[in-house]
């Protein structure tokens, strides 16, 4: 997103142009939007976009899975890793899968369990491989993988 890039180590998102990242919240897009109110730790106008956009569109699988990372960036983790792994059920086998698997990483990451992140992240780069996605989502699952071997050699 114009504005927007994942930390390499939180791999969080962080506004990197603040004058794109307004454009974003002024745009059309409420997921955009949110994505800019969770980096500014602007939680109740980041609930409020969620909460207009499932009851307009219940289904709607971005604002689902960002939903899920409101609860995370408000202290709610354990909640969002469940609601995420729900979602993976429901779209098993869809082409959902590889960004739901991607986001489980980057919750189980958040949490510092780094073998569930590391087994999220690499589902995520071989579906993305499989299915032939675009070279950027395999390059986001592929870093996040480096993110997570890094940080476990901290560790040991």
């Amino acid at each position: 997103m114009a504005g927007i890039k994942r930390d390499p180590e939180s791999l969080l998102p962080v506004i990197v142009d603040e004058a794109q990242a307004d454009a974003l919240v002024a745009g059309d897009d409420p997921c955009d939007a949110v994505v800019v109110h969770i980096a500014r730790e602007q939680y109740r106008e980041a609930a409020e976009l969620v909460a207009e956009t499932r009851l307009a569109d219940p289904q709607n699988i971005r604002m689902r899975m960002l939903d899920t990372d409101l609860q995370r960036a408000m202290g709610k983790a354990d909640a969002a890793i469940s609601r995420l792994r729900a979602l993976l059920e429901e779209f098993k086998g869809s082409s959902h899968e590889p960004m739901l698997n991607q986001y489980l990483g980057i919750l189980y990451y958040s949490v510092g369990d780094l073998t569930g992140a590391e087994h999220r992240f690499q589902r995520a780069l071989d579906l993305h491989t499989a299915a032939g996605s675009t070279p950027r989502r395999a390059e986001l699952a592929r870093r996040s993988l480096e993110a997570v071997h890094r940080r476990a050699s901290l560790v040991r």
